[in-house]
């Protein structure tokens, strides 16, 4: 009989050990959600060429600090920059015939001077001998070719007036032409040289030197350098719990000894159909000394505060809404809980003694 003492008291033991009492207790509770985290910049975009050709020239470096319009890469413009070389000759021809010392147009203009010169003499001569004729003065024949001579002078200055204002208005046209040729070339020039759309870092280069380069392809990211963004996804059971305005509790590997106050500003309202989470952004109130795009960790988002509730151990719950006290199971409501309490709203008080269930 004595053999069989100690494994009595042990049994008695375990007994007494699975049914562990406790009695609820007035505390205050904290509900919170999990969320993994990422650190990106505020603004960022993608640089893309608005040409397809070989890359002749990377001005950055990965790191670099580019303020707007400043040039990024060129890509080799042979074709272009002889394109261009040929509309700037244009424009210089062009140039000079329209006002050039030598030009057609000055030319004309010489000839009608003259022509207009001849025609003011041509005029007074006839008028001259007209007033004679009408004396009875000189011959017939006399008046007759100071009159053909002022009409032929007439009929010339008409047709060079004509002439030269058709040929400005065809030199002018050509100039135009040749001026928009060397703009639009000047234009497609500048397409091969890519800018910065705004001032921020250069997070990173996917091209080198010497590289094929097409339009659907990023050369490289710019964002932001002293503004970021959290980004934190969110399973689909807990997303409907969030709001904007909440407080984040925010710890990043960098820093593992550190925690860090954010909160929410934006809720997307689709979930990604691949991790099959919603994406929430959020800023810091006092961000990190220093930060970096890329820098990961996860975030506890305060969803629900109460002050003096009656709560229990999550162990106790023997399902979602009941517990095992000494009549037996009991049906409780249930408010705020996270990982370790549970908020009781009715059902047991705290001189309800619980039994905790056997882990199955």
């Amino acid at each position: 009989m004595k053999a069989y003492l100690p494994f009595i008291l042990l049994a008695l033991m375990a007994c007494n050990s699975n049914n562990e009492k406790y009695y609820p207790e007035v505390n205050n509770i904290v509900e919170s959600v999990y969320a993994s985290v990422q650190i990106s910049p505020d603004e960022s975009y993608k640089v893309y060429a608005n040409k397809t050709g070989i890359i002749d020239q990377i001005n950055i470096d990965e790191g670099d600090t580019v303020q707007a319009n400043e040039l990024l890469f060129s890509i080799q413009t042979v074709e272009v920059e002889n394109l261009m070389q040929d509309a700037e000759l244009d424009l210089s021809k062009a140039q000079s015939d329209l006002g050039g010392e030598e030009s057609l147009l000055k030319n004309l203009g010489l000839e009608l001077d003259l022509a207009q010169k001849q025609l003011a003499l041509d005029s007074i001569n006839f008028k001259r001998q007209n007033r004679l004729w009408k004396q009875n003065i000189g011959s017939q024949l006399a008046y007759e070719n100071a009159m053909l001579a002022f009409e032929r002078s007439v009929i010339k200055v008409k047709s060079l007036q004509k002439q030269y204002a058709q040929t400005k208005v065809t030199l002018t046209n050509n100039y135009k032409k040749a001026l928009n040729r060397l703009d639009q070339q000047s234009k497609t020039l500048k397409e091969y040289k890519v800018q910065a759309k705004s001032e921020g870092k250069v997070y990173q280069i996917f091209k080198e030197e010497g590289e094929l380069i097409h339009p659907q392809e990023p050369f490289g990211e710019i964002g932001s350098f002293s503004n970021y963004k959290i980004t934190m996804e969110i399973d689909e059971v807990d997303i409907v719990k969030l709001e904007l305005g909440d407080t984040a509790i925010i710890r990043l590997d960098a820093y593992p000894e550190r925690e860090f106050i954010a909160r929410i500003q934006k809720i997307y309202p689709k979930k990604d159909p691949t991790t099959l989470t919603f994406k929430v952004e959020g800023k810091f109130t006092k961000p990190p000394p220093k930060l970096y795009n890329g820098l990961a960790g996860e975030a506890n988002i305060i969803v629900g505060r109460r002050h003096n509730v009656i709560t229990i151990p999550t162990e106790y719950l023997n399902s979602p809404n009941t517990v095992l006290t000494e009549n037996g199971e009991q049906t409780i409501e249930i408010g705020l809980n996270n990982l370790e309490f549970v908020e009781v709203i009715s059902g047991i008080d705290t001189s309800t003694a619980l039994i905790k269930p056997e882990n199955e």
